[in-house]
């Protein structure tokens, strides 16, 4: 039949485009759908459509909102359109130029003047700053200094720091290597170092927040001048100058990318380089390259000269926009805005973490022992640089418009229309004021919310309850608890703020802040001190065994055996005898999907508690896992009295261990010292000396340890002497924050497998047989993801 006509949804088939790509372009300008009004997300869209305004034209001449559309909203969308329509350029036809002709200066309109105040004072010392880069990149090398693990590709370089000062006067730190880009981070820092002496009250202005984040990115990847990079931002030394165009102003284009905006405040100067996209830029700078490599110096400097015009070009635009907004902010009236109050989340590297980084650089860099030490350094700092990372992104959305991190993960996108108050503000007896809310909207790809969780609610500014919202702020945030998850959203409830109530709704909800590291960060301190302790030598633990990617180190080494017991068909000896041989060390067992490994996990176990009165613990990522197992244990034959946990929901029907208090852990496990045990919980729990002891249990246990950090391994590992790593690391990995120097945050049984899809028999043990697959459909996972 006929294709399907754009726009047609056939219905209930529900049939959408993107609406983005070059295909989808040419229909939306073709039939002036209202994608092309700048800022239109699909929701408002969908919305308007239904009430029968289905192009920009109709949009322009509407009389009213349409029923579940804020008035504000539908009236923003509406001067967009109506700016549009009087701009040559505004619908997406292509304007012929004359040869030196410049673009014609779309209509634009200050909605907002108000938006202009958050410009700051304007100092001989301002820096206007941007970045090139290419996110292809990437270096091939199996060890680099880059990174200790040969699979963990970094993509991605930016080559290119250019800014200019307020004379327009142009610098440019090139980097064709990531040695290079580590250095270029550093000089630039180095130079800022030395003007912010100079010029004290100096700003760095940049146009939308790629250069903060990907200098963060930098910083963290390489492990160097984060703390110089976090106090620049906790100061307020950069400026984004995209937020403050998007609530100021209202533009006569489909874009307000800085190029679409200079013909307001550039003149004649109009771009004459070869390069005149950022899409542009990354082909020509790859081409360059490969002229650089065939030893055709002359013709790769000409594009690198012509890149380099191209970012001092972009640098000047962000000088002359800048100037441009302070002209309207004075003309309004307006005062300059001063800078925020230092946030108190400030990053130092731990000494511990230097000591551990000076001591790797006494054993040759490709050494087990350098590798071992600088992921220590690593894990030293890593929730810190977690924490870093969530706080630096959260407060990124509240300076910037939604649509620049709608589309992130963890964040609910709310539609108001949608949207409705449950339960009016209340006061529950012997409770604070409340109300419930459910929250639909668009959920970002690999969103997950949790009953029980805490997530923030985003509101705009000026806030409905009282909030001091610091200078370049458009957002203000409350937490709330999530009562129900929904398909599309969330049922949630807010308190009250001082016995303040409002009607509104949050625009999005965004991630839960990550929780304290206390007890994990203690953990790590301590084993680190031991590692400082025995340098040169590396101890002997099981987490040192780890990290080194050490064999399991064992008695049966010990009496003149080699390697560890064989199975002959019956992993669950195999596994107990291997264990019981292990010397403070570790034993490693993957198991794919649908092999048993929670049956042969949960049957060592028994029989190791059952035969040798082992005191077991078991974590996991989440409570869902440890709890699964502890019931898989039950039903291998251990008393149900002899295993406990806290459970993550106590209430819950036909739990089959002994239920505990969080805080009763020490005591369920003094009561059966003398039987053996099991007991299960979190990486915090196990990390509590006051609710585990350290050294206190025979052997712990960590369940889909493909998923689990190895940060998070060292900080457990001081529960017991011996560790069993259960899971497959070519399932989903654990999701990390934060960007590391070292890959602490690769998992556990990840590392000590160093990217072999079977673990090495020297290592642990492979379960090789499906339980849950034909063998006729298990025979291609086998030989794709399992080496046959």
């Amino acid at each position: 039949g006929p294709a399907i006509a754009w726009g047609d949804s056939r219905g209930e088939l529900g049939v959408i485009a993107c609406g983005r790509c070059a295909t989808c372009d040419l229909e939306v300008v073709a039939s002036r759908d209202l994608l092309l009004v700048a800022g239109m997300r699909p929701v408002q869209r969908d919305r308007l459509r239904a009430a029968g305004i289905e192009t920009i034209d109709h949009l322009a001449d509407a009389v009213a909102a349409p029923k579940g559309m804020n008035p504000d909203t539908f009236a923003m969308l509406q001067t967009q359109a109506r700016l549009q329509l009087s701009a040559p350029a505004g619908t997406g036809n292509a304007v012929a130029l004359e040869a030196g002709q410049p673009p014609a200066m779309p209509p634009y309109e200050v909605v907002a003047p108000a938006a202009l105040g958050a410009l700051p004072r304007p100092d001989l010392g301002d820096l206007f700053f941007d970045f090139e880069g290419d996110p292809l990149y990437t270096e091939f090398t199996e060890f680099t200094e880059l990174t200790v693990d040969a699979d963990a590709t970094v993509w991605g370089i930016d080559y290119l720091f250019g800014w200019v000062d307020v004379r327009e006067q142009y610098t440019a730190v090139w980097a064709h290597s990531f040695a290079e880009e580590r250095a270029a981070l550093e000089t630039f820092l180095d130079f800022i170092d030395v003007h912010r002496v100079q010029h004290p009250d100096f700003h760095i202005y940049h146009y939308a927040p790629y250069e903060p984040t990907h200098l963060l990115t930098m910083a963290a990847r390489y492990g160097t001048r984060e703390a110089d990079l976090d106090r620049l931002l906790r100061d307020g030394v950069f400026v984004d100058l995209y937020p403050i165009v998007r609530r100021a102003l209202r533009v006569g284009s489909r874009s307000y990318s800085i190029k679409k905006l200079e013909p307001l405040y550039m003149g004649a100067e109009v771009r004459t380089s070869a390069v005149q996209k950022g899409d542009d830029s990354i082909v020509r700078y790859v081409e360059a390259r490969a002229l650089r490599e065939d030893g055709l110096d002359a013709a790769a400097q000409e594009i690198f000269d012509d890149l380099a015009d191209y970012n001092r070009y972009d640098c000047v635009s962000t000088r002359r926009l800048r100037d441009w907004l302070v002209d309207h902010a004075r003309a309004a009236g307006l005062r300059p805005t001063p800078d925020p109050e230092p946030d108190e989340r400030a990053y130092e590297p731990s000494p511990r973490a230097v000591a551990l980084a000076a001591a790797a650089t006494t054993h040759p860099h490709d050494s087990a022992e350098a590798a071992c030490l600088r992921l220590g350094a690593a894990a030293i700092d890593y929730y810190p640089r977690e924490a870093k990372s969530f706080w630096a992104t959260h407060f990124l959305r509240l300076r910037e418009p939604l649509s620049l991190w709608e589309e992130t993960r963890d964040v609910l996108s709310v539609d108001a229309a949608r949207s409705r108050v449950v339960e009016q503000w209340h006061h529950p007896e012997g409770k604070s004021e409340r109300r419930r809310v459910e929250l639909r909207g668009e959920m970002a790809p690999g969103t997950r919310l949790s009953a029980g969780s805490s997530p923030f609610a985003v509101y705009e500014l000026p806030a409905p309850f009282p909030f001091d919202a610091p200078p370049r702020w458009i957002h203000c945030t409350r937490t709330v608890t999530v009562v129900e998850v929904l398909d599309d959203g969330a049922v949630v409830e807010e308190l009250a703020v001082d016995g303040n109530t409002w009607e509104e709704l949050p625009i999005a909800l965004t991630p839960q802040a990550p929780p304290s590291a206390g007890r994990q960060q203690a953990a790590i301190d301590e084993w680190a001190d031991a590692v400082l302790a025995a340098s040169p030598q590396l101890p002997a633990d099981a987490a040192t065994d780890i990290l080194a990617r050490r064999p399991p180190r064992t008695l049966r080494r010990a009496s003149g055996e080699s390697g560890l017991p064989a199975a002959h068909g019956d992993d669950v000896d195999a596994i107990l005898r291997a264990v019981l041989a292990l010397d403070r060390s570790y034993l490693a067992v993957q198991g794919p999907p649908g092999t048993g490994k929670t049956y042969v996990g949960s049957h060592v176990i028994a029989r190791l508690v059952a035969e040798y009165g082992y005191k077991v613990g078991v974590v996991a990522q989440s409570h869902a896992v440890v709890e699964h197992m502890l019931g898989r244990i039950v039903a291998a034959g251990i008393a149900p009295e002899l295993v406990g946990k806290a459970p993550k929901d106590p209430s819950a029907p036909g739990i089959p261990f002994t239920v505990i208090a969080k805080n009763a852990m020490a005591g369920f496990t003094a009561e059966h010292a003398g039987t053996g045990f099991v007991v299960g919980g979190t990486a915090w729990d196990f990390a509590h000396e006051a609710r585990i002891p350290r050294q206190s249990l025979d052997l712990l246990v960590i369940d889909e340890a493909g998923q689990f950090s190895l940060a998070s391994t060292i900080a457990v590992s001081l529960a017991a002497p011996r560790l069993l790593l259960l899971g497959d690391p070519q399932q989903l990995p654990q999701v990390s924050q934060g960007t590391h120097p070292e890959p602490v945050d690769t998992s556990a049984l990840g590392w000590v497998m160093d990217g072999a899809d079977v673990i090495p028999p020297e290592y642990g043990y492979f379960l090789a047989r499906t339980w849950r697959m034909h063998p006729r459909v298990a025979e291609p996972v086998s030989r794709l993801s399992y080496g046959g």
